[in-house]
């Protein structure tokens, strides 16, 4: 049993799909970056069963996310494939352009800050979780996340990188971990560490891609660091997975 909490499926087919099906994954979070791809998501969550839905703006886009963008959301929220706000959160690392460009500069901090406040403000009023993008300096973001009192209905780490003190900081807050193929590649000082450390009932497991099949290899690295099985980080970060979803 086997589950995706951040992935982007526009590309995905039919087939695609049943091929995660059969390897055993139950539940695909598929997420948006601004307007057009939550809607798209939501639109992938009523083809497929094994697919939820979350609607967001990235902070790649933070200057996006308006009064009438929130309006939306909020409707959109009340599809029952709906089951978190993402992707937003912060990131100062620089930006991809909507042509898939990269760029050195991102949108001003402020902008970003005031994206994600309000953002997380909905997931709370919607009593759904957020899952969040976290490209800044230490724990900017956790004291972000709990001044909004977003504890209350599920909070996530997408792409989690850090080191032991930022993991331990969210599992005492009650935060969720999601880890993905590219930090377990790149092996950031501190973050392996982490990961062997991080509590199972609090890990998730993601690509950040189209193509879930990636959670599979995600599940194995850890299984070799925890000394565990594949079978039971699946499992486990499924379970996890549901119970912040609610389902």
């Amino acid at each position: 049993m086997y589950s995706e909490s951040h992935c982007h499926l526009s590309g995905i087919t039919d087939e695609g799909i049943e091929k995660a099906r059969n390897d055993g994954f139950r539940l695909l979070l598929t997420s948006g970056i601004d307007l057009d791809s939550s809607i798209e998501a939501v639109a992938s969550a009523k083809k497929w069963d094994i697919v939820k839905g979350c609607v967001g703006i990235h902070p790649w886009y933070a200057d996006e996310y308006t009064p009438e963008v929130d309006n939306l959301f909020r409707a959109l929220a009340q599809e029952p494939e709906v089951v978190a706000i993402s992707e937003i959160g912060l990131d100062f690392k620089g930006r991809m352009t909507k042509e898939w460009v990269k760029e050195e500069s991102y949108i001003d901090r402020d902008t970003q800050i005031e994206s994600l406040r309000g953002q997380l403000r909905l997931a709370k009023e919607l009593r759904i979780p957020a899952i969040v993008h976290d490209r800044a300096e230490g724990t900017e973001i956790i004291d972000i996340m709990l001044e909004s009192g977003s504890t209350e209905t599920g909070l996530a780490i997408h792409g989690f990188s850090k080191d032991p003190g930022y993991a331990e900081t969210c599992v005492n807050e009650g935060i969720y971990l999601s880890v993905g193929l590219r930090p377990l590649k790149a092996a950031e000082p501190g973050f392996h560490e982490a990961v062997k450390k991080l509590p199972l009932e609090y890990l998730l497991t993601e690509t950040d891609s189209s193509d879930p099949q990636g959670v599979l290899t995600v599940c194995d690295m850890i299984a070799e660091m925890k000394g565990l099985t594949r079978k039971e980080v699946g499992e486990a970060a499924t379970e996890n997975l549901m119970r912040l979803c609610r389902l």
